[in-house]
């Protein structure tokens, strides 16, 4: 894989300077390093994406609660009538 390449990809991910640094590491030829560097990145995202995953099904349960009282206040309604 070619270094240029490789920081291509890296800054397309978005990794700003650690695309950088990562890339010098592959021009340096220091691929352990490099691939370090990358899967501790790579855990850090994944952890993100676990907390807004998180933070989504929380918002989903939210809404059913608001739902089960939405439904629960029309049929109410409908049998004082």
């Amino acid at each position: 894989m070619r270094a240029e390449t490789a920081g291509e990809c890296l800054r397309d991910i978005g990794l700003g300077e650690n695309a950088e640094r990562i890339a010098a590491l592959l021009r340096a030829d220091r691929i352990p390093e490099a691939r370090r560097a990358l899967r501790g990145l790579r855990c850090g995202l994944l952890e993100e994406m676990h907390a807004s995953q998180r933070r989504v099904d929380r918002m989903d349960w939210l809404l059913r609660a608001l739902d089960s009282r939405e439904d629960a206040g029309a049929s109410g309604a409908r049998k004082e009538r």
